[in-house]
């Protein structure tokens, strides 16, 4: 298979957003995935991945720690309290106040990286390309109708991006728990936070007002629903298909006509799961899937878990707890790569679905 000969301009950058409902895991799922994609990129893509701006950083790299270098790492320790909720405002490196004359505009702080090929990649002509990416974390207050306003534009970035991730908690609903009694334990009741595809909903009517399309226009770029916690929910899709690593070893033809043995997303797999939890989000939740089906052309469905089968329950709290020690991502890093391998041709190579 080809992997394409387009350049990979150093000069340019790709806007990546996250979106979703109060509660709905971002903080968990970006945490997991930065720490995954510094040890994924150098080892199965030579391609270093390292913070373009450590300020701009410092929250995740915060939540990062907490999760995967936690001075505490065997102590028993609550969910909700490793990592706190972004929040809508306060000092916390999420917001920046600029004054234009006597007005003050808040906007939202982007976490920024830098992925650069290495020298030792397999093809020549991608070595020494980099890309800049920008990647904007709203807490979930953010996308409740009334909060982007003039003086606070902090969802606009999304019109500009490339690709939305929408992070989508399934056990937040209790029509998805009756299939499984066990899905009940360490639930915190999230149900006060409002309808997660009424978040999905007031983000799309921005973009359309954001982008000018009109009420039948579907957006073009693509949405990748991270469907959170999958380690417990897993086995009602497909936990075999879900346990197997979407990143293979193969080998590609270069436009020298050469061969090189390299690793790349298996997009078969991808295409595979994210139809197993289409239908099961479907059969459940169906608003979920008619709400971001409506929007996009382009949509994907990846489960992922930010710690792994490693939690467990509180008996006096009836929290979630674990031993950061024990955290095993899930697929955390899959939508980053999922959407860059769409985005930037040859940086992120793939095998392409067999349709």
């Amino acid at each position: 298979m080809p992997l394409g000969n387009a350049p990979l301009d150093a000069g340019n950058g790709v806007i990546l957003s996250v979106l979703g409902a109060p509660g709905s895991g971002k903080s968990y799922f970006l945490a997991a995935m930065a720490n995954q994609l510094r040890k994924t990129l150098p080892l199965k893509f030579n391609a270093t991945f390292s913070d373009a701006d450590a300020t701009l950083n410092t929250r995740l790299r915060a939540s990062e720690q907490q999760l995967f270098a936690n001075s505490n790492p065997d102590k028993l320790q609550e969910l909700q309290e490793l990592i706190h909720k972004t929040q809508e405002g306060g000092d916390d490196f999420g917001y920046v106040d600029v004054n234009f004359g006597s007005q003050s505009v808040r906007y939202l702080r982007p976490f920024a990286f830098t992925m650069q090929v290495q020298r030792d990649h397999p093809n020549p002509s991608r070595r020494g390309y980099s890309r800049a990416i920008c990647l904007y974390d709203n807490a979930g207050e953010s996308f409740l109708p009334g909060f982007d306003r003039a003086s606070a534009p902090v969802t606009r970035h999304l019109a500009e991006s490339r690709a939305l991730f929408f992070v989508y908690d399934p056990l937040q609903d209790s029509r998805f728990r009756v299939l499984d009694s066990s899905l009940e334990e360490g639930i915190v009741d999230k149900s006060h936070l409002g309808s997660q595809e009424g978040v999905f909903q007031e983000a799309a009517n921005r973009i359309r007002r954001f982008a000018g399309l009109s009420s039948r226009e579907k957006y073009s770029r693509p949405v990748i629903v991270v469907v959170t916690k999958c380690d417990r929910w897993a086995k009602l899709a497909d936990r075999e298909l879900i346990q197997r690593s979407p990143i293979v070893s193969t080998q590609m033809k270069l436009p020298a006509g050469n061969t090189v043995d390299l690793n790349a997303l298996d997009m078969r797999l991808i295409d595979t799961v994210s139809s197993r939890t289409r239908d099961l989000l479907l059969r459940m939740t169906p608003e979920v899937v008619t709400a971001v089906e409506n929007f996009s052309k382009r949509v994907c469905y990846i489960p992922v878990s930010a710690i792994g089968e490693s939690t467990s329950v509180n008996k006096e709290t009836g929290r979630p707890v674990i031993r950061p020690s024990d955290a095993q991502p899930t697929w955390a890093e899959i939508p980053f790569l999922f959407a860059l391998s769409i985005s930037s041709q040859g940086l992120i190579p793939k095998l392409k679905a067999v349709h």
